[in-house]
């Protein structure tokens, strides 16, 4: 099973993982597949007036990659984005994961700084009752240690 929702995270976070590092090897060329270069889609980014499609982060017990938007993510740390749109998929549950085994060993453990900025992702806050209302569901997929500012 899987669950997918959008959010916004810190570059600098996401950084580290990064599945392919395009700034330092480019995308193979297939004839078959249209392939823009890290440099192209920056000039796109730049010309859309700052505008970047959602990278997909996807996340496996307490690992992580980015499996789509290797090349948005390059074009996000030259323009200087701080923060960017994330489609965050969660894959919980057995044999819930839809990635081959050398996929599967490129996922790296989640950060601290990440696993902080997930928890707050997964907050709302009802200003009416002064009250954090948690996703415990999501919380609970991402096995993630009790934090005490969340209890």
């Amino acid at each position: 099973m899987k669950k997918t929702i959008l959010v916004h995270l810190p570059t600098a976070v996401l950084w580290q993982f990064r599945e392919f590092k395009r700034d330092e090897v480019p995308a193979p060329k297939n004839s078959f597949v249209p392939t823009y270069s890290v440099d192209e889609v920056t000039h796109y980014v730049k010309n859309k007036k700052g505008t970047i499609e959602p990278v997909e982060l996807s996340i496996i017990g307490n690992r992580a990659l980015l499996t789509d938007g290797n090349h948005r993510i390059v074009a996000a740390q030259r323009l200087g984005f701080k923060m960017i749109p994330v489609n965050l998929v969660v894959f919980f549950g057995e044999d819930s994961h839809p990635f081959y085994d050398h996929t599967i060993q490129r996922f790296k453990p989640l950060s601290r700084h990440l696993e902080l900025w997930l928890k707050r992702a997964f907050m709302v806050i009802d200003f009416k009752r002064f009250k954090v209302i948690k996703s415990q569901e999501l919380l609970c997929v991402l096995n993630f240690k009790q934090h005490h500012n969340l209890n």
